[in-house]
């Protein structure tokens, strides 16, 4: 026979000696909305150039991204709408957001991306949309444990990186600690941003926009671009991109009305941008969604 000692799982002081019974043996814990990621990709921005640069860089951006400062307090602005981010917040950017950033405090930085696919959970993660989330302690060791599996040397070890993240989206949708800090025109950047975005329905020009902020559209244009590293043609092409790839996502609009509220007036010239800029065809897009980059 064996000794209790030999037949005790070691370590059993640290289990309960007794469970409450279920009240049912068919129907357990269950919670079909969490989050379940996929394809993750962990990278940090340590300078301003390649924080901003790269970011234009992305147009098609269709996945999501986590953000983490580590380092250098700065704002975000997505959809006209500045938001501060102080060292130790995190903000989460849903797809298609068209979003770039600016008023970093000095040019060296770490800021912390993961961006990843979203195979269920949207509906959970919807609250955490415009707001500066506090990372308690325990997800920051959350964060770590993602970076510290993703570069695991074995596949194994890499895989686990997904069910932590699962978890900290999910800590992060529970808690909600945060508070709102968009504000349109909190800054004149995001003022401006947010007429480029209302010039792409109503059809303003660039020298439309700089009368309603006071200045000519050449002096408009020279400002913006030394801010942004962008001129503003392109900074507003961008943004019909992102605008017109999300409306996609809603079947019951026609790709005719999809050109008119992205800003186009004729469907072929807008066949023609969309096709410029991702390889395809609306409809074709549409159909299949956006192929992986290369």
């Amino acid at each position: 026979m064996f000794s209790e000692n030999r037949t005790r799982l070691k370590g059993s002081h640290d289990f309960p000696e007794s469970l409450p019974e279920p009240p049912s043996y068919f129907a357990g814990l269950t919670a079909p909305q969490r989050p379940r990621t996929d394809n993750l990709i962990a990278f940090l921005r340590t300078n301003r150039t390649s924080l901003q640069q790269k970011n234009f860089a992305n147009q098609s951006h269709h996945r999501h991204v986590l953000i983490l400062v580590l380092e250098t307090a700065g704002s975000v602005i997505v959809d006209g709408m500045e938001h501060r981010l102080s060292k130790g917040s995190a903000f989460y950017i849903k797809p298609f957001q068209f979003h770039h950033y600016l008023n970093l405090e000095c040019d060296a930085l770490r800021w912390l991306f993961i961006t990843f696919d979203l195979n269920e959970g949207a509906e959970m993660l919807a609250p955490l949309s415009h707001l500066s989330l506090d990372v308690a302690a325990t997800e920051r060791s959350l964060w770590l444990g993602i970076l510290e599996h993703i570069g695991a040397s074995n596949e194994a070890g890499r895989f686990e990186a997904l069910p932590i993240l699962d978890r900290l989206l999910q800590r992060l949708a529970y808690s909600q600690r945060g508070s709102p800090t968009g504000e349109a025109g909190h800054s004149w950047i995001a003022r401006v941003e947010s007429l480029i975005i209302q010039s792409v329905e109503a059809n303003w020009s660039v020298d439309t926009i700089g009368e309603k902020i006071g200045i000519s559209g050449r002096h408009l244009r020279a400002l913006f671009e030394r801010e942004m590293g962008v001129n503003i043609r392109d900074y507003r092409a961008n943004y019909q991109l992102h605008r017109a790839l999300s409306l996609m996502h809603d079947p019951t609009l026609p790709l005719g009305r999809i050109a008119e509220l992205s800003g186009f007036n004729s469907q072929a010239v807008f066949n023609r941008f969309i096709k410029r800029k991702t390889g395809q065809t609306p409809s074709r897009l549409r159909k299949y969604g956006i192929p992986p980059r290369k």
